[in-house]
């Protein structure tokens, strides 16, 4: 399917569900998902978790965007800095518990609310990143249309371009920019929160992260040339050394590939053959992801047979042999070219059950 029978696939799904509740942060997928459901005539509640260590102005942007969109829109807060545990702490649970409070606060408004029907905006690009998190959107019984319909990162935001829909580039929170297991306190969000600013405004760019660990900071821009303007990075570093930080470095590595679903590398060419091997940033449930491929009928998938005591999963996808390794690696032989090979991959990442 093309980007644009894809959309048209997920306004189907839409139509089936005339009350719809819908976890919205404003940004590209949430914004789609309520523009769409709009053009469907879908009674759309837009609920927002503001759990108060997200970037300045996500709030208010989240409002303003409901509100042009013409959707009814709630908002759940909940200081995440005043619990103690995981979130503060910041182990490797931290999305997983944050995923939970979120998706469990929105589920309880939603159904309050007489909407038993609940959306995000994970996409099929979202099950190929480690976020650990989206296992809860499987326990709370959060649909999303967007894997469904097979739709990628990348084909969401062209739409929304070449749309001229407007959707906010900072929904992200801001405890991702904290190295796991050092604590997550205010002063840090808010340095962190006020730095990014000062750099995207001294940059002009959509986006920027500044990753912290033991007062080091690491810049990351969408916009790395500007950048290497003599004055620019004497304002960036001043700036940033008034913050308290000891050292500022800037990434200059770009991942072109953070959206594409497959890499030319991991493609690899025999005499006859052509095999996709994939390796996924996480672990895999065996046990888990077989009930799953069991419990879902699919015509693409057959022929399954578990070896869980060695680590893998033999499968047909499309009749051609594949395995799924407890490890994270994918492999699918006997693909015609890189789009038949990502046409079988996106048919087995909505059946993986990932390891925390």
């Amino acid at each position: 399917m093309n980007t644009n029978q894809k959309i048209e696939k997920v306004k189907e799904i839409l139509k089936n569900h005339q009350k719809i509740a819908l976890a919205f942060s404003g940004g590209a997928d949430s914004t789609l998902l309520a523009y769409l459901a709009k053009e469907v005539d879908c009674d759309v509640l837009a609920i927002t978790y503001d759990n108060q260590i997200f970037p300045s102005g996500f709030l208010e942007f989240a409002k303003k965007r409901a509100s042009e969109l013409g959707v009814r829109h709630e908002i759940i807060e909940n200081n995440f800095l005043d619990m103690e545990g995981d979130i503060v702490n910041n182990t490797p649970q931290r999305c997983l518990v944050c995923r939970r409070l979120m998706y469990g606060a929105i589920k309880q408004l939603a159904n309050e609310e007489g909407y038993e029907i609940i959306i995000d905006g994970n996409n099929i690009t979202d099950l190929t990143h480690d976020r650990p998190g989206i296992l809860m959107k499987y326990e709370f019984e959060i649909e999303s249309p967007f894997i469904e319909a097979e739709l990628e990162t990348y084909e969401i935001h062209k739409f929304l371009e070449e749309s001229n829909i407007e959707y906010s580039r900072s929904t992200t929170c801001l405890a991702t920019r904290v190295k796991t297991n050092e604590t997550v306190t205010m002063d840090k969000v808010n340095r962190i929160d006020y730095c990014e600013s000062f750099i995207k405004e001294k940059t002009n760019s959509q986006t920027a992260k500044l990753r912290e660990s033991n007062n080091v900071a690491t810049v990351e821009l969408d916009n790395i040339g500007i950048v290497l303007e003599k004055k620019r990075i004497e304002s960036i570093v001043n700036e940033l050394q008034l913050a308290q930080y000891e050292k500022i470095l800037f990434n200059f590595i770009v991942d072109k590939n953070k959206e594409s679903l497959i890499e030319d590398k991991e493609l690899e060419i025999g005499a006859n053959n052509l095999t996709l091997r994939k390796r996924l940033p996480f672990g895999i449930n065996i046990q888990e992801t077989v009930r799953i491929i069991e419990e879902n009928e699919n015509e693409h998938i057959s022929n399954v047979q578990s070896f869980e005591d060695i680590g893998y999963i033999k499968l047909d996808v499309d009749e051609k042999e594949s395995k799924i390794f407890r490890d994270g690696k994918i492999s699918i032989e006997n693909n015609r070219d890189k789009v038949d090979a990502k046409e079988s991959l996106v048919k087995i990442l909505p059946l993986i059950r990932r390891t925390v």
